[in-house]
């Protein structure tokens, strides 16, 4: 492995050292091994640096603690001290499900230098780790643009994206900072989802990006008009952005499995 690792990947977490561990070892997992892996910890006031004490000892991962900053801050603090060429993304209560995902990722924008931004599909489960759906992400660059405004066509926890890019484009001060840095990264490069699963993502109604789902919502329609002159459609994603801050309240009501199709449906629009 050389000095500098080829990624880096950043994991903010608060008060998750459980979930946290299962998200590093799917990272040790992977069958690329050029990689760093830096947990910024939001404030926990849990066990979670005694849980993560032998991978700090072991300089297996970097740990950073940070005073209640917020996520989006986390991520942007991990990018900033990342020495890696590439940089992705896991947060703590996720895994990564495919044990190629960063070799082929890598092997991607290694091979194709105008693309700026590489995610996967997508398994969501509930807080018993029972899937609810399945997804592939829109693939080509075009039709990812054709959707983008109206809809986040990247999984958080799937992304790798080149550093020279962001530096470039810079972090977000919204609260949907990655929706935001997508929507940025796109100004300057294409952008592309592998069609695998790689990622299993842990859907929590009750969690923090549910409780202010309105904010982010309206956030979201914020998003669409800033970017309405660098992508098309941004009519549709207007009137679809409101319609979604409507339905939202039925939304909050309906059965777990419900919300599920509700959500893979949204993903096609």
């Amino acid at each position: 492995m050389s000095t500098k690792p080829k990624v880096s990947v950043i994991i903010p977490t608060m008060n998750d050292g459980k979930n946290l561990i299962h998200a590093i070892e799917s990272v040790f997992l992977q069958t690329y091994k050029d990689y760093e892996i830096i947990v910024i910890d939001d404030g926990s006031t849990d066990d979670t640096k005694n849980i993560l004490s032998s991978y700090i000892d072991m300089n297996k991962i970097k740990y950073i603690y940070q005073n209640n900053s917020g996520v989006g801050n986390a991520r942007s603090n991990g990018v900033n001290i990342s020495r890696g060429e590439y940089v992705a993304y896991l947060d703590s209560d996720d895994q990564w499900i495919d044990n190629e995902k960063l070799a082929k990722q890598v092997e991607f924008l290694d091979s194709n230098i105008d693309y700026v931004l590489v995610g996967t599909g997508v398994v969501n489960v509930d807080l018993d780790g029972v899937e609810i759906n399945r997804y592939l992400m829109t693939e080509n660059d075009e039709f990812i643009r054709r959707k983008i405004l109206r809809i986040n066509t990247f999984v958080n926890s799937s992304v790798l994206f080149r550093r020279s890019s962001y530096d470039k484009v810079g972090s977000s001060g919204s609260i949907l900072e990655d929706y935001d840095l997508w929507l940025k990264l796109g100004t300057v490069g294409k952008l592309k989802n592998l069609p695998i699963y790689a990622v299993k993502f842990l859907v929590n109604f009750l969690g923090h990006g549910a409780l202010n789902k309105k904010d982010r919502l309206n956030e979201n329609l914020k998003l669409s008009q800033k970017y309405k002159n660098i992508y098309p459609g941004y009519t549709r994603a207007f009137l679809l952005g409101y319609f979604k801050i409507c339905f939202y309240p039925l939304f909050k009501l309906l059965p777990l499995r419900i919300k599920g199709i509700l959500i893979k449906l949204h993903k096609k629009l």
